[in-house]
């Protein structure tokens, strides 16, 4: 029997592509039930990704005995409801990301799995590309010396409200916010992995560009506990798409762009080296692939309940310190 045996909460776009498929190709991992509130759109979901069963109502997948573990797919808003009533079906979570509206909500969501024995996972799995494992090794292994900066650079020509399946996106009372918290809270959890705990954030989250109530722009800095700094501007309204991530230490500097792809390069005094790197290819296989392991050999992942928390913590922070905020 897989160790892992998933119920979804929420077949979107986002359990279609992303999430859902790592639920059955990873081994110890096993697809048994999806939740849909449209049960035909459930019933289609299930057929094509080999679930067992189908139910329209949250109540009825949290109810169903074959499963002991949950990935709420569904929107932020819906996030900190769902997480708890599955912790009080005794049955693990992993909950897209951003973790929740806002921090309190995010501790409701730490409580309730702590004081239910349930694991709780915030579906932050970019670490989790070899690229970043590779460059993380590299770091520590002193490769470009003593780290004192990184960069990261994420832009698109994005306007959500023209996807049906995206438009909760540009709406703040199911969002909690725009590029910022969906994009952003994705490499501001990079930039941990990297670099450690944050202990200030400041920057901008505005609306530049596109017509709705949302930022579609967000600039700001980190810094943390070791000193380091970082940067980084997450875009919707970038006329090209650039998905890199750049480290600088006092002998040189690693550059990876795009995150999930080979294209590794370290660059040193009079040197440059690439590194073959292998793909994902689904963007949660390797997350799924450390909780198959988590629950086979006890050791906790890194992105836990609080991680999650923390990250919400530094986004309410710099949507707090910037002037284009309500």
């Amino acid at each position: 029997m897989a160790l892992l045996r998933w119920g979804i909460l929420g077949c979107g776009d986002v359990a279609e592509y992303k999430g859902g498929p790592p639920l059955y190709t990873v081994e110890g991992s096993e697809l048994i039930a999806v939740m849909r509130r449209d049960k035909e759109k459930a019933e289609d979901f299930a057929a094509r990704h080999g679930a067992k069963r189908a139910y329209h109502t949250v109540e009825g997948l949290l109810e169903d005995d074959g499963i002991n573990a949950v990935y709420i797919a569904t929107p932020p808003h819906l996030h900190c409801e769902q997480t708890i009533l599955t912790a009080e079906a005794g049955k693990h979570v992993l909950c897209e990301k951003p973790m929740g509206m806002n921090v309190a909500e995010c501790q409701q969501m730490v409580d309730a799995c702590r004081e239910n024995n349930v694991m709780l996972t915030i579906a932050y799995y970019r670490p989790f590309f070899p690229n970043m494992i590779k460059m993380k090794k590299l770091m520590q292994a002193g490769a470009i010396g003593e780290v004192v900066l990184a960069r990261v650079n994420h832009t698109a020509s994005y306007d959500p409200s023209n996807h049906e399946w995206g438009a909760w996106r540009t709406d703040p009372e199911i969002s909690g916010g725009g590029v910022l918290m969906d994009l952003g809270s994705h490499r501001i959890d990079l930039l941990m992995y990297l670099l450690g705990d944050v202990v200030s954030a400041c920057g901008y989250a505005e609306n530049v560009h596109l017509p709705y109530p949302v930022d579609d722009s967000a600039v700001f800095t980190l810094r943390f506990e070791n000193g380091t700094h970082a940067v980084a501007n997450i875009n919707w309204n970038v006329g090209v798409s650039i998905d890199e991530v750049e480290v600088y230490g006092t002998e040189g500097s690693l550059r990876c762009n795009p995150l999930n792809s080979g294209n590794l390069t370290l660059e040193t005094k009079g040197k440059s080296e690439s590194f073959d790197q292998p793909t994902t290819p689904y963007m949660h296989t390797g997350l799924v692939e450390a909780l198959v392991n988590q629950m086979r050999t006890g050791l906790p992942i890194r992105c836990t309940g609080e991680v999650g928390l923390k990250i919400n913590a530094i986004i309410a922070d710099i949507y707090a310190n910037s002037t284009g905020s309500e």
